[in-house]
């Protein structure tokens, strides 16, 4: 009899294979059947009246420049190697680590790195690890100077308070006291810590331990796992609450006794199918520099039939649909149904990924569910409409997942495959996943990073690999599929094998460009500086709180250029386990000025913002 393990994997290639077998049907009678074609955009460079005989992919040549990305983590002071404690005992959590956070840490302008580092297991006891030498979360200060060209530099921050002894997993950056300063919410195996900015303007940063005070970590009837996490301002209240997602319920002897299992290697790293889901943990901001758990009132606390949790949360992100500035939920959750929380307006939520269309993936099935990103695919014009994805990095041998909402709707539909991501993506494991402007073009691209969770799959099932290489995905402008995988060859060492796990974007050069950070589990963190050739002018737009303390997650900008719009919901809550940074960088191509910058605050206040120039970054405070 075939262990879970191997019941999995055959699955998967059976599926794999009935899918290559279809999928010319698919594509071809399906999308010709449902879906109309995407206008093209006239070349402007012809003469009117002339006829256009290149080939659609011979005049796409953007997609064949490469977008190169140089690992200088090394070079640069960004030393940093992930704990996960694995010894052999295999036990689950060993191989889903990783959050790394960019934010400004000290309030100097420039981006700082976090990391989540794991520690080491002290047996088979279910507490946290007792204080090491190495605190669980490690802070490292950008010093780079702030010129052009300046290289890159960092340094550890010395004495900080962010003195942590839990397995840390993920992180949040957010200012949830109002006072300016980006605090740090660490989640965990077993608990989660809230760590207060308390830096002095002008001087080193500082943090304090508030988890108790705060009530930010309330009592539990069994311990939870806490994975990604993310502060935003449901009730649009004005300050900052919180949403923790929870794997599965766990402990080392729940692990011995699920005991998963591949055939020739023994006790493995698996799926979580054999673990009893969680709730995701809501702490409504009371004001008062305290949290309510208001988990079950607001609508987050999902059951099945026998009254238990459904939930297995990996990655969260926010988003607004409908643009009635309301921020949603979107929940990346492990071999279970995907989760949609739509905000009523006052806080409350109410469950609807199956009616929407999140639930499942293009065939009905649940996904593995790991990394999560959302944003506009492309720039909006007149014959492009608003299309608003949402995508997911899934299991080995499950292609990511493209859900799009065309137009102010929450109505989304599966449309990897014809987009170009399905194939591309089905032999690889991918976990971080960010949608970013990487070649400023005006258009969103995707980069991700792979990796298994079994060291030893390649001796089950010989197209996969624990370490795997990171893949880049163009945005192909006017053209479908929207995406192009470029080779690896294009892509530098993004295109390294890594054991990849949580990443997170930011200019951290100060150059214009968008950078990576990656985190691989019990390896070396890689910082992947964008060293693109081609060149794309740029804005990059930096809120700051009003007087008030207005807060800034949320908010909505808009920029028109060149006789498009591009369109961006700030929220640092992306990927895996991770948060990018705060500033947005719109990317303008050949553009040589901003027509209109809009942005539409929590609060609903709209503001217009002159800008004089580009290429340089801006800074608004809220009114």
């Amino acid at each position: 009899m075939k262990s879970e393990g191997e019941e999995r994997i055959d699955r998967g290639l059976r599926r794999s294979a009935l899918v290559a077998i279809g999928l010319a049907v698919i594509v071809g009678g399906t999308y010709l059947a449902l879906r109309k074609p995407r206008p093209r955009v006239p070349d402007p460079t012809l003469a009117p009246g002339a006829t256009d005989t290149k080939p659609a992919r011979e005049k796409s040549a953007r997609e064949q420049a490469p977008v190169p990305f140089r690992d200088v983590a090394a070079e640069v002071g960004l030393v940093f190697t992930h704990e996960n404690g694995a010894t052999g005992a295999k036990l689950l959590p060993e191989t889903l680590v990783g959050g790394v956070a960019i934010f400004d840490a000290d309030g100097d302008g420039r981006q700082d790195v976090a990391f989540a580092r794991g520690t080491k297991w002290t047996g088979d006891q279910f507490s946290s690890p007792p204080p090491s030498d190495q605190s669980s979360v490690q802070l490292f200060l950008n010093t780079t100077a702030r010129e052009p060209g300046a290289a890159i530099t960092f340094a550890p921050a010395i004495d900080c308070g962010l003195v942590s002894s839990i397995y840390a997993m993920g992180l949040a950056a957010g200012d949830y006291d109002g006072d300016g300063r980006v605090d740090l919410y660490v989640t965990g195996v077993g608990a989660n810590q809230l760590f207060q900015n308390e830096t002095p303007q002008g001087g080193p940063p500082q943090f304090a331990d508030v988890t108790q005070r705060a009530k930010a970590d309330p009592p539990s009837d069994h311990p939870r796992w806490g994975t990604s996490a993310g502060f935003f301002d449901a009730d649009r209240d004005g300050d900052l609450d919180l949403l923790v997602g929870n794997y599965v319920r766990w402990s080392p002897e729940i692990d011995r006794r699920v005991d998963f299992r591949l055939a020739g290697i023994g006790r493995a790293y698996g799926p979580p199918t054999g673990f009893e889901g969680d709730d995701l943990l809501y702490l409504r901001n009371t004001g008062d520099g305290t949290f309510e758990n208001a988990t079950e009132s607001a609508g987050f606390a999902i059951r099945n039939s026998l009254g238990h949790p459904t939930g297995k949360a990996l990655g969260l992100i926010f988003v607004d649909p409908d643009q009635d500035g309301d921020l949603d939920v979107v929940v990346a959750n492990d071999t279970v149904p995907k989760g949609f929380f739509v905000n009523d307006g006052a806080g409350l939520f109410k469950e609807s990924a199956a009616e929407c269309g999140l639930a499942f993936d293009r065939s009905g099935a649940a996904t593995g569910a790991m990394g999560i990103d959302s944003g506009y695919l492309r720039a909006i014009s007149g014959s492009r409409g608003e299309d608003l994805a949402i995508a997911i990095g899934n299991f080995a041998n499950e292609p990511d997942s493209l859900y799009i909402s065309r137009g102010r709707t929450a109505n989304f539909s599966d449309d990897a495959i014809v987009e170009g991501l399905a194939a591309p993506t089905r032999s690889v494991l991918t976990f971080g996943l960010v949608l970013e402007d990487f070649d400023l073009d005006g258009d969103l691209d995707i980069a991700q990073a792979n990796g298994h969770i079994e060291d030893q799959i390649n001796r089950v099932q010989a197209s996969q690999t624990h370490a795997q290489r990171g893949q880049f995905f163009v945005n192909s402008k006017d053209e479908s599929p929207c995406f192009i995988e470029l080779p690896a060859s294009a892509i530098g060492d993004l295109g390294a094998p890594r054991i990849g796990r949580g990443l997170a974007s930011a200019d951290l050069d100060l150059d214009g460009d968008v950078d990576l950070v990656m985190t691989q589990a019990g390896g070396t963190v890689a910082l992947l500086r964008n060293d693109r050739a081609s060149g794309g002018h740029w804005l990059r737009v930096e809120l700051k709180p009003g007087i008030s303390g207005q807060g800034m997650i949320g908010a909505q900008i808009e920029l028109e250029s060149g006789g498009s719009l591009q369109r961006r919901l700030l929220s640092p809550t992306r990927s895996y386990l991770s948060q990018c940074e705060l500033p947005m960088t719109f990317g303008l191509g050949a553009s040589t000025k901003v027509d209109r910058l809009t942005i539409r605050w929590p609060n609903g206040q709209v503001q217009q913002v002159p800008v004089s120039g580009i290429d340089r970054t801006i800074s608004v405070s809220a009114p």
